[in-house]
């Protein structure tokens, strides 16, 4: 049996990775995911123990794939900062990973206290092959005869996220939300389905944090999770649900304490009703930059462009206002404003940043298809006295790029506009 996971070079959004299954899996089989906020406290692991323990005792096996406890990953690059000035990517992921395999040893420990056979393994004792550079690897394939080896011996296998070993031998991480894309990857290879649990009951119409009526979707599409998650819903990482509708893997987002149904994200049928709003997401870092090249060979600002994709940017609404005339939007920290200036100056372009503002994205089904929701979008996000500065349309997704200090109050009035607090049934 050949107890495979091949990722050829053929998936969006990430051209790196897919999936071909292989093998098939004990019944009663299945892969869970906690994240960081779920394992952060000797507390919080002995839970999560105690909820695995629990479906261990009804015959159940698990593979658990976890992150790192708590801020484990953001104080293990402040160390490195603070021996080195530009840390060597190499090293830094052997820094990095040790924050999952902790997590996996000691979720591991809690569950033998429990009189659970348990064992722990990094993503390259799982099986996880990698392809890639460091800090931004995809899985290119898992043996998923690994993990079927130990479950012959142990109840619960726990699997680090968030890494693996290239063919090369060396040790190489996914990049921030890898741990969730380990878990789809696996769960591929086993043929089983994957449960994400998280600090909330699961995919929310909007962030409850800043929306306290948004409400848990019974169900949403993978498409539409794409969006969300690719627009600043941080429950899932788009990497993990593109894997997950590629190889048609079923997904559920549910509260790690239990509470609540979740969210299943699962292939769903067209839509007959027509038009309809899922949900409102919010990127709080968004940069608006100007590159000008007037007084420069054509094509600089081209360059420039091209050097900054290949640092890390990822630009999103881009115009062209003359050949010498660049302006597009940056989200997240990838590509720093110093970054953009020294490349700017380098190839003797003007640059203009401003780093005060965010993003709102209303997704959805057909959204083009009925006027009021993109003119729901610009009544709150425009201000009196200002215009929108950028932004984006597509039939499941409009998004607009407003001041930072507004993206709370724009969420909150576009939720209530559409309804997303009443019952899907009773929304307009």
């Amino acid at each position: 049996m050949n107890n495979s996971c091949e990722v050829p070079e053929t998936v969006s959004p990430d051209p790196r990775t897919s999936i071909r299954l292989g093998g098939a899996a004990p019944s009663g089989l299945v892969v869970r995911k906690y994240g960081g906020s779920s394992l952060a406290t000797p507390e919080l692991v002995r839970a999560v123990a105690t909820k695995i323990a629990t479906a261990a005792e009804r015959g159940q096996q698990v593979v658990v794939v976890v992150s790192a406890m708590g801020a484990t990953t953001d104080d293990l690059v402040t160390l490195a900062g603070k021996v080195a000035i530009r840390p060597d990517p190499r090293e830094l992921d052997q820094l990095m990973a040790t924050g999952e395999q902790a997590s996996a040893a000691v979720l591991a420990l809690a569950l033998q206290r429990r009189g659970v056979k348990a064992v722990s393994l990094s993503g390259d004792q799982a099986g996880v092959v990698v392809d890639g550079p460091a800090g931004d690897a995809v899985i290119a394939h898992v043996d998923a005869s690994r993990i079927f080896d130990r479950l012959r011996e142990a109840q619960v296998v726990v699997v680090a996220g968030f890494q693996g070993r290239d063919r090369d031998g060396e040790l190489r991480t996914l990049g921030r939300g890898g741990s969730d894309t380990t878990a789809v990857a696996l769960a591929a290879a086993l043929g089983v389905s994957c449960e994400i649990y998280t600090d909330v009951k699961g995919v929310h119409t909007a962030d409850p944090r800043i929306v306290r009526d948004s409400t848990p979707l019974p169900s949403v599409s993978y498409r539409a999770m794409t969006e969300l998650a690719g627009n600043g819903a941080r429950v899932l990482h788009p990497r993990s649900v593109a894997l997950a509708e590629r190889r048609a893997v079923p997904l559920l987002v549910t509260h790690s304490a239990g509470e609540g149904a979740g969210t299943t994200v699962e292939d769903a049928p067209p839509l007959e009703a027509g038009p309809e709003v899922v949900g409102i997401a919010h990127e709080r870092q968004v940069r608006l930059v100007r590159l000008t090249c007037g007084d420069v060979p054509r094509g600089r600002c081209a360059r420039a462009l091209v050097e900054l994709i290949g640092l890390g940017l990822r630009p999103d609404v881009l115009t062209w206002h003359a050949p010498g005339d660049l302006r597009f939007t940056a989200r997240g920290q990838a590509a720093s404003a110093d970054v953009v200036r020294e490349v700017a100056e380098r190839l003797g372009a003007r640059c203009e940043i401003d780093d005060g503002f965010g993003s709102i994205s209303v997704v959805g089904v057909a959204l083009l298809d009925d006027p009021r929701y993109l003119i729901g979008l610009l009544r709150a996000a425009a201000e009196p006295d200002a215009a929108v500065p950028a932004m984006a349309t597509s039939p499941s997704r409009l998004t607009a790029v407003v001041p930072a200090r507004r993206i709370e109050a724009a969420v909150g009035a576009l939720h209530r506009a559409f309804g997303l607090h009443q019952p899907q049934g009773a929304r307009r």
